[in-house]
């Protein structure tokens, strides 16, 4: 009976301590609750960061630079679009913060806001750079961490960048490449900016003035890896594979870690039918890049030229379970399975992949056959009719002996 009562007493003790705890944080202003905050991010505790600040607002919905914070906490949490909402809220209190616009505008960048993004970088350009403590860390097209900026360095040209890349996801490249002109004319030794500039013309189909970007990039930094994989694949657009493959080597030297290095190199060794090397590529590829269906595709039109049809039907399958609607997948595990006598499993794949590319006549054309085998000519007839008129190449020697009325 004792034990018990003693129990209830301690269990009443608790709850008492519990609520005079409670009691004692809800008697906590707004500063102090900001300045938890601040502390809770110092030690990187983002999560316990975000409850102060919430806690913070909830009092005090005026408190504008816990939106600030609670932003950049949302940031390192990963939630963008809440971490965008409370800049927005920030910056309508306080225009003339120069870190909160200069962050939302590379936030909506990442986040493919193009238009808002550039009238963030527009307004950034028109306004003179203040004083601030934060540091700002520029990533490069690798996703790499390679250059330490503040808003109150000369911002200029990196705002001119910004805006080139803008107009070059908007596809407009001419404006796109009168900022990049404008960026580099500001600061000429920067080899992000001739690359960027590169990319442009690379898209606007001046493949000479991109090749001649990329070399200034190289003169300026003899190790950037994009501009020497960017060179390699215009020197193997240009028909020369040899040194395409030189390049791409040397880019793969300079950063081993990019797996597109891998995969063009690869695909060029695909071309000249140098499987064994294509597939060490691919297995680079794919372990950098385990996410990418291309990759798994190529591995497995690469082992099935070398034989091994088990490895490539498992290539062709993960393709597919990475991309349910890939239909050059579908088409490929099924003419394996042709190949390997599984005529109706092929044709569950050829339909598959006409039902997520209506107009594939290669499927069609290859269906067709596959009907044939199976003595089903009213149907390969009518498929190799329909490959016809997609503009599939058909011998007329097939056309007769399967559609001979």
């Amino acid at each position: 009976m004792k034990s018990k009562i003693l129990t209830v007493l301690i269990l009443i003790i608790a709850t008492l301590t519990l609520a005079c705890a409670q009691i004692s944080d809800n008697k906590l202003k707004p500063q102090q609750l900001f300045d938890l905050g601040e502390l809770a991010i110092e030690k990187k505790a983002y999560k316990t960061a975000l409850a102060h600040y919430n806690e913070c607002l909830r009092l005090d919905p005026y408190f504008w630079d816990a939106y600030h914070s609670r932003a950049f906490t949302k940031e390192k949490l990963g939630d963008t679009k809440g971490a965008l909402t409370d800049y927005n809220i920030f910056i309508q209190s306080k225009p003339e913060n120069m870190e909160a616009l200069f962050t939302r505008a590379i936030l909506r960048y990442n986040y493919g806001q193009w238009a808002v993004a550039k009238e963030d970088f527009i307004k950034l350009l028109k306004t003179k750079s203040g004083e601030t403590n934060t540091v700002f860390y520029q990533t490069d097209q690798t996703g790499n961490t390679n250059k330490m900026i503040t808003v109150q360095g000369n911002m200029k040209a990196n705002y001119l960048n910004y805006l080139g890349l803008i107009d070059w996801k908007m596809n407009n490249y001419k404006s796109a490449i009168k900022y990049l002109d404008s960026a580099i004319k500001d600061n000429p030794k920067e080899a992000d900016f001739w690359i960027n500039r590169g990319l442009v013309k690379q898209s606007s189909r001046d493949t000479a003035g991109a090749v001649q970007d990329y070399k200034s990039a190289l003169a300026l930094d003899m190790e950037h890896p994009i501009a020497s994989h960017n060179l390699a694949v215009l020197s193997g657009f240009q028909g020369d594979q040899k040194e395409a493959e030189k390049l791409l080597t040397e880019a793969i030297e300079k950063n081993p870690k990019l797996s597109y290095s891998y995969e063009e190199r690869g695909y060029l060794r695909m071309k000249s039918k140098n499987w064994k090397g294509a597939l060490t590529d691919f297995n680079d590829a794919i372990l950098l890049a385990p996410a990418e269906p291309d990759n798994w595709l190529n591995r497995g039109i690469t082992k099935e030229k070398l034989k091994d049809f088990n490895g490539a039907m498992t290539d062709y399958t993960q393709a597919i379970k990475l991309k349910i609607d890939y239909e050059r997948a579908w088409l490929n595990r099924g003419n394996l399975l042709v190949k390997l006598n599984r005529i109706k499993e092929a044709l569950e794949d050829y339909s598959l992949a006409i039902t997520y590319y209506p107009d594939y006549g290669l499927a069609f054309y290859n269906r067709a056959l596959a009907h044939h085998k199976m003595g089903k000519l009213k149907e390969a007839c009518a498929d190799l009719l329909q490959a016809q008129k997609l503009r599939t190449q058909i011998e007329p020697k097939i056309m007769a002996s399967i559609c001979k009325n």
